[in-house]
């Protein structure tokens, strides 16, 4: 057996952030624990020196994740002795075994005299839990030429039921109102732990060796940090006192740490997290969490009892009327698209009605949640369209916050070939949109094209992955990294495609998806933006939520601490925050009922995208004798999309007007390529606009392309049929009519 990853100490604040992580970046990983098990980790304790590494030569895992160290005092707040024990011959059974370690310490390895520190300067610890992590990077020293890895962070937090670290203290203490004193004397960077799991993993990847720092980018003491968590989760910061002084480090009572970051900006090319950053991030999955719990409060033993019958009952009318029904060749309306759904999209639905949360709410929190898993993204916002996702992406990047924010005449390299929506909002915005001509069999913009068309005008590149094709993101992404252009990617049609092994809508800074009944997953109506750059979370949310400057949830007031202490823009000191307005900015969100069927659709993703491609490839290999006569769709090989229909065109003009009424004459539902060229559409005629090049091939996709549908809804029976009528128009010609 042989798997990508061991965490040591799977079940601490640490561990169970990078199993998630490494989850979600396909990796098979194992996870340990010790005295706190939980379902899916194996049991071992980190000093049992023969267990650890008889483990390792079972697994024989390519990477080791030592976290139970830093656990024993980082996330529990203790000053007790790290576990280094049986670190040496695990060490060594990783070494033996070809595979790496990283070990996690922290900035209690040093004195305290005259931090921040950088990774060159020499441990001198002064507590026993800063001894104990010494003694176990002495251990790993000598491994750190063949890869290995230490990672140094300070004062981590996140959210973690149980896990005991500063955030859980702080709540548990402030929320039942009692008193808790921290240290104004203890000073660290703090570290929002799923940023520092992100990163390890990345490091990884990157095949990082030696010290690498790990930390935020702001330093204060610890006492300051949990004011902040206290404003954070919308408790009484002012519960937070000062704790008795004592001796912190080698000048008494002030122990001056934290961690400079110089070596892991210069490796990521990105700072760290600042804490608002970081607390953003924290925020939401404390909300997650604790507006879940309380939607979830029990019920009256009455209601409780009608709840289950009414959900109980809706699986039944499920059954009794939405089970698929027999096909009938040319009488079944074969669609290019619809949705597919079972009972538990309607018991969601009717258990948010229920609930009566007619905005968004504990079911959007989890949505939202579950699709920045997927993507493993900075952050994910539900919206009620997929045009409006494209409207807030564009939005978000003319906000006046930015450093850099398009501004009107700015150019955005896009193509004209696509779906509206992708164009209005650059409209819209002032922008102008300089058109690159798209192709034929990909249908998305030529990639090759794109450079050539960069002026010193341009600031942004928008592309649709056309029908879930995958655009050529090597290209387009490095034009936008040395061009500094913001990229955005259209993947309404592409949720679940890839490209190198990577999801579409990870490339650019941000992407976005719609959940129209026509698409992979659906709530009706709705749509998301997926957040890739941490800068552009708050402003997105503020977009998104009338333009406020205010960030509490619904029902909630005052999480900033400062509600009437604020002054912005030429309003008038302590004016109430919740109506202080820093962006231009609509309610673009759905309603918690939308959500809920997305929660149960979004479970079905990967399933909706395997039938989807296997639908595809009947139809491709069907009508491959075809060519001679048809453009079948072309892949790049590189990439593994997730299709959204199926697109053909037709080499001989005029003829495709024939091919389609056949189709449809046979109860066999088209489309063509959404607006065709744009720029012909009676809205677009006239707007100000650039072309590179011609647009020819955009021209031809108009005139001689349409597609046919994949959706999962479409059964064997049915692709059969559509073969079948395929056939018998090219056998019988264009001429004559099916007979139903």
């Amino acid at each position: 057996m042989s798997i990508d990853a061991l965490v040591i100490g799977g079940a601490g604040l640490l561990g169970h952030s990078l199993l998630q992580v490494l989850q979600r970046e396909g990796w098979s990983a194992q996870g340990t624990c010790d005295d706190r098990c939980a379902p899916g980790l194996l049991a071992l304790d980190p000093a049992d020196e023969a267990a650890a590494a008889k483990l390792v030569e079972q697994l024989r895992p390519r990477v080791i994740f030592w976290t139970a160290g830093l656990e024993d005092g980082e996330a529990t707040g203790s000053d007790e002795a790290g576990a280094s024990a049986g670190l040496s011959r695990l060490a060594e059974s990783a070494r033996r075994g070809g595979g790496r370690l990283v070990f996690y310490s922290s900035d209690a390895v040093f004195d305290g005299a005259a931090g921040p520190y950088d990774e060159q300067a020499p441990p001198a610890p002064v507590t026993p839990w800063g001894k104990a992590l010494a003694e176990g990077e002495q251990t790993v020293r000598p491994a750190l030429a063949d890869r290995a890895l230490l990672i140094r962070t300070s004062m981590l937090f996140g959210w973690g039921r149980g896990s005991g670290n500063l955030a859980m203290r702080v709540w548990e203490r402030l929320q039942v109102g009692e008193r808790f004193g921290l240290s104004e004397y203890r000073w660290g960077t703090p570290t929002y732990v799923e940023y520092l799991a992100e990163v390890s993993v990345r490091l990884v990847q990157m095949e990082t060796g030696g010290v690498v720092h790990v930390a935020g980018r702001d330093r204060m003491p610890a006492a300051e940090l949990g004011r902040a968590l206290a404003k954070s989760m919308a408790l009484d910061a002012a519960l937070i006192v000062p704790a008795p002084a004592h001796a912190h480090g080698a000048n008494g009572d002030v122990f001056q740490g934290g961690l400079k970051t110089g070596r892991l900006t210069q490796l990521l090319g990105t700072e760290p997290l600042t804490l608002p950053e970081s607390l953003s991030r924290f925020r939401r999955r404390w909300r997650a969490d604790t507006i879940i719990t309380y939607a979830a409060r029990p019920l009256s033993d009455e209601a409780d009892k009608l709840k289950k019958e009414i959900l109980e009952k809706v699986q039944h009318y499920y059954a009794a009327v939405h089970r698929p029904k027999p096909f009938v060749p040319y009488k079944t309306r074969i669609q290019y698209a619809g949705r597919v759904f079972g009972a538990e999209e309607m018991v969601n639905l009717v258990d948010s009605a229920l609930d009566f949360w007619l905005t968004l709410g504990p079911y959007g929190e989890r949505f939202e949640q579950h699709m920045k898993r997927f993507f493993g993204a900075r952050d994910f916002l539900l919206v009620n369209s997929g045009s409006t996702a494209n409207l807030l992406a564009v939005m978000t990047l003319c906000s006046s916050q930015l450093k850099r924010p398009l501004r009107p005449g700015d150019e955005v390299i896009t193509t004209p070939v696509g779906f509206p929506t992708t164009l209005a909002p650059i409209v819209h915005g002032g922008l102008i949109p300089m058109f690159v001509d798209a192709e034929v069999g990909t249908y998305n913009i030529n990639p090759h094209l794109i450079e050539a068309a960069v002026s010193d005008k341009t600031r942004a590149i928008v592309i649709a992955h056309t029908l879930g094709n995958p655009c050529d993101m090597e290209i387009i992404a490095d034009i936008a990294r040395r061009y500094e252009l913001y990229l955005v990617e259209d993947c309404c049609d592409a949720l679940g495609g890839t490209f190198r092994d990577q999801l579409v809508g990870t490339f650019g800074d941000l992407a976005t998806l719609s959940f129209y009944p026509a698409h992979q997953i659906t709530m009706g109506e709705g749509g998301g933006v997926v957040v890739n750059r941490p800068w552009l979370s708050r402003i997105a949310r503020s977009v998104r939520d009338w333009g406020r400057d205010c960030w509490c949830g619904p029902g909630e007031s005052n999480t900033c601490g400062k509600r009437f202490g604020w002054r912005l823009g030429g309003l008038p000191q302590g004016y109430d925050h919740k109506y202080i307005y820093s962006n231009l900015g609509y309610n673009f969100k759905p309603t918690d009922m939308q959500a809920a069927i997305g929660v149960a659709q979004a479970e079905r993703v990967h399933d909706f995208v395997a039938r989807r491609r296997r639908n595809f490839q009947r139809l491709y290999d069907g009508l491959a004798p075809y060519q001679d006569k048809l453009i079948l769709p072309t892949v790049d090989p590189r990439a593994n999309p997730s299709w959204f229909g199926f697109p053909i065109t037709v080499k001989d003009e005029g003829a495709r007007e024939p091919l389609v009424h056949w189709l449809e004459n046979a109860n066999i539902e088209t489309r063509e390529i959404f607006g065709g060229n744009l720029l012909h559409q009676p809205a677009f005629q006239h707007i100000p606009a650039r072309i590179h090049g011609d647009l020819r091939e955009s021209d031809r996709i108009m005139r001689n392309t349409f597609f046919i549908g994949v959706y999962p809804g479409l059964t064997a029976e049915m692709v059969d049929f559509v073969l079948d009528v395929f056939r018998s128009y090219f056998k019988r010609g264009a001429a004559g009519s099916v007979q139903a």
